[in-house]
């Protein structure tokens, strides 16, 4: 059984579903074009780069930040997060394409954790969204109060039986996302 977790905040994003599907098809598409990562929209930056314990100038100075993440509920696998400057002030989770060569996918949002995979042959963003669950999905990154990184998702819609006062409760929200402090 894992240790339980002493969180200090949480840092989620709800994955849009022409994400899911720019995650999930062949990373080369005719024409080019579409994102291989999940995006940090400008909304979010401040507060992610809070959550990485990070400034703007520090991040701005680097090509990239990575942390190491462990898997919530499997804590003896972990793999690393890229964080990268996107133009419009905008950041994004780099190499997310699991088709893609040298992918970064994190081992908590593959399809062995029952994260939501289209097939490998899939073409439209309708296609996908026969692989995209019913009330949403969305990743997200615990971190403790001793400064260690667990990743996550969630798929579907809030349980019926968390009340507001639930730590995760916030997660299910029509927001984009955000940060959960404990």
């Amino acid at each position: 059984m894992p240790k339980k977790l002493n969180i200090e905040r949480i840092w989620w994003r709800s994955v849009q579903p022409g994400e899911f599907y720019n995650i999930e098809r062949y990373h080369r598409i005719s024409g080019g074009g579409g994102s291989l990562y999940i995006e940090i929209p400008n909304s979010m930056v401040h507060g992610t780069l809070d959550f990485l314990d990070l400034t703007e100038a520090g991040f701005n100075s680097l090509s990239s930040f990575t942390i190491q993440a462990s898997v919530v509920g499997d804590h003896q696998v972990s793999g690393p997060i890229e964080f990268r400057s996107k133009a419009g002030g905008r950041m994004r989770i780099a190499n997310q394409n699991r088709q893609q060569p040298n992918t970064q996918r994190h081992p908590a949002w593959t399809s062995m954790r029952n994260f939501p995979r289209a097939p490998d042959d899939v073409a439209t963003r309708e296609e996908a969204m026969e692989y995209f669950p019913d009330g949403g999905l969305r990743i997200y990154i615990a971190k403790t109060f001793d400064g260690k990184y667990y990743a996550g998702f969630t798929k579907g819609h809030r349980p019926p039986h968390m009340t507001d006062d639930h730590p995760m409760f916030e997660l299910y929200s029509n927001k984009v996302g955000g940060i959960i402090n404990s």
